[in-house]
């Protein structure tokens, strides 16, 4: 049994990203020579060929379409998980200046002071604790909200997330290329930003200085924030249950609000991660209405 034509056609999306991302790291090797760092972790190099193996699974299960489609869906929401890591390993090597100053003057045209929102955030220790732990939860929930999105009454929901994220990964990556950025912290010396907060900046300096010292802690894309993209995302794929929905809305609105609060983010960066995602939202709803099958 093939892979359905909706399948096939999120594999080439991979297919293509991954083909973006082995382009940057072959620009590099053959001109820049950029000393960056994996984006991969060791521990997760199986990931691949397990989900391989399980969509291969999935087009196996002819009596059990539903099983089948969950099983394909989780499988491809991992894949692109990988091809996330292969974006970054290779936007990391980009050979354009950063737009970080740029950033700060737009957010000081809106008459926001970043640093300033900083210092009172920082003034208060447990509101500082509580957003952290806001803006840190973005990694459980990229892990639970497949789960999520799969107890809709239908597949809709599952599908439009895995397009999405291809969709919004992809675009924002290769914009990071062109245009990269990494915070506030890169502009301004307050002493309120975390020590990881001023590591993002730094390691893009190792990085286009030939010097050791890259690592994965901190961040690497600020603008579009990819932090208030994927909250967007979240908040999409719990719409098929409302006991999940309003919970969802409610903590993502304070992770959007921690990206600003806590200095991680540009003000400007919010509305470009929205867009992002709303973007590639649009696009997965367009695609699975196209291709997808009834159920």
């Amino acid at each position: 049994m093939r892979l359905s034509r909706e399948d096939r056609w999120l594999a080439w999306w991979l297919a293509a990203s991954l083909a973006a991302a082995g382009a940057m790291l072959a620009a590099n090797a053959l001109r820049f020579h950029y000393t960056g760092v994996s984006y991969f972790p060791r521990l997760f190099l199986p990931l691949p060929v397990a989900a391989l193996m399980c969509l291969w699974i999935a087009s196996r299960m002819r009596r059990h379409p539903r099983e089948a489609g969950l099983v394909a869906d989780f499988s491809l929401y991992a894949l692109a998980t990988v091809v996330m890591a292969a974006l970054a390993t290779g936007a990391q090597l980009t050979p354009y200046p950063p737009i970080d100053a740029a950033l700060a003057r737009g957010d000081a045209a809106l008459g926001f002071d970043g640093v300033a929102v900083l210092r009172e955030v920082a003034a208060r220790p447990p509101l500082r604790l509580f957003l952290d732990l806001c803006y840190q939860s973005t990694d459980l929930q990229l892990a639970l909200v497949p789960l999520a999105a799969a107890l809709a009454p239908d597949r809709r929901r599952l599908r439009v997330l895995v397009h999405a994220l291809i969709y919004s990964t992809l675009a924002g990556m290769l914009f990071y290329y062109f245009f990269p950025s990494s915070g506030p912290a890169g502009v301004y010396a307050s002493p309120d930003f975390a020590p990881v907060q001023r590591l993002t900046s730094q390691k893009f300096a190792w990085v286009h200085s030939f010097q050791p010292g890259a690592t994965i802690a901190g961040g690497l894309v600020a603008f579009p924030s990819f932090h208030v993209a994927w909250a967007v995302l979240v908040v999409d794929a719990a719409r098929g249950r409302r006991e999940l929905f309003w919970p969802a809305l409610a903590l993502n609105a304070l992770v959007v609000a921690s990206t600003v609060l806590l200095g991680w983010h540009f003000l400007v960066d919010v509305p470009a991660g929205i867009l992002l995602a709303l973007a590639g939202i649009a696009a997965g709803e367009a695609a699975h209405r196209r291709l997808g099958e009834p159920g």
